[in-house]
């Protein structure tokens, strides 16, 4: 069962089909539902009016963008007065958290086993005890999974602990885009596996961005990934540039569906990349390679867009699927 919550009204209405998703977009008072799996994920740490209140200006941030702006073109505003309205972590948050837990609780024990042993080691020494053997053999035992977990914890959640921190990393440089930007972190849409690590929506367009923190050597030859491992090259089949290409098109088949053209080059796929040692040889097809501190700045100097009315359509119909939105209020 999933549920489109008004926030106006603080009302719920139950929906069990995508058909009804589509056909029940506003509440009876006239308001935008959003959509949620779990009702909830409706609640938490989010001041509800602030959301209400935030997208109601939606549309008008999109009009005559160059009169409004308190940052003229091409200049950063180093991310003073940016608003973040967040419902719960993301998705890359909740892995790296996952298995920090992990290894909190092999610690734990780990320190236990360590005691029981202690304890149990001393008595048998002054008592041969059947019990004091088995407490013994118990807390090596538990001190040697208890030290599994922590490698586990370490070894599997490390590539997660360094993409929350990749994430982190790009989301702060977006953060000085100008007051018409509007920045949204760990996007899920329906009916999708994977989430989008950050959209942004402004007048030069829509840009879809796959954040990568990556060490080693790189190269980058069109649409193909090359890892140099002792001077050897080796291609890299499921690489960033076919995720961010899977994504823009997920997007631009999500806004088709809520009648939002997407024609011409107005979704633009970026990988923000992370890494000391990258080179682009030459230049993919339908997406760019950046790293992190010029993404604001291509962003930016991108081509405006004419037709603000459908930018702010698709911020609207985004943020019920977005975990944090970062914004100026005009």
């Amino acid at each position: 069962m999933s549920y489109l919550v008004c926030y106006k009204c603080d009302v719920y209405y139950e929906v069990e089909t995508e058909e009804e998703i589509r056909g029940l977009t506003h509440c009876e008072c006239g308001e935008k539902l959003y959509f949620f799996e779990n009702l909830e994920d409706s609640y938490g740490d989010v001041d509800s009016e602030a959301i209400y209140e935030a997208l109601s200006e939606v549309d008008d941030a999109f009009i005559d963008l160059e009169e409004t702006s308190a940052t003229k073109p091409g200049e950063i505003n180093n991310g003073q007065g940016r608003e973040k309205l967040a419902n719960g972590k993301t998705y890359t948050q909740k892995k790296a958290s996952q298995y920090e837990q992990i290894q909190d609780h092999g610690q734990l024990l780990t320190y236990a086993g360590v005691i029981i042993f202690i304890i149990s080691f001393l008595a048998l020494l002054t008592t041969l005890n059947f019990i004091y053997l088995i407490s013994t053999l118990a807390g090596v035992l538990l001190s040697v999974y208890g030290n599994n977990l922590i490698n586990k914890g370490k070894e599997e959640g490390y590539s997660w602990q360094k993409g929350n921190k990749g994430e982190i990393i790009v989301a702060d440089c977006l953060d000085t885009l100008p007051e018409d930007y509007f920045v949204f972190n760990d996007v899920k849409l329906p009916g999708k596996g994977g989430n989008i690590d950050h959209i942004v929506i402004g007048p030069t367009g829509i840009y879809v961005i796959e954040t990568k923190n990556y060490t080693g050597k790189y190269r980058i030859k069109g649409n193909q990934w090359f890892y140099y491992k002792n001077g050897h090259p080796t291609e890299i089949k499921k690489n960033p540039g076919t995720q961010v290409r899977k994504n823009t098109q997920d997007l631009i088949n999500f806004l088709n569906q809520k009648d939002i053209s997407t024609r011409g080059s107005w979704v633009t796929g970026l990988v923000a990349l992370i890494c000391p040692d990258f080179r682009v040889q030459e230049t993919p097809q339908n997406y760019r390679v950046l790293l992190p501190k010029t993404v604001p700045e291509y962003i930016m100097n991108g081509k405006k867009e004419t037709n603000t009315e459908l930018l702010g359509k698709a911020a609207m119909a985004l943020e019920p699927y977005s975990v944090e939105l970062t914004f100026t209020r005009g």
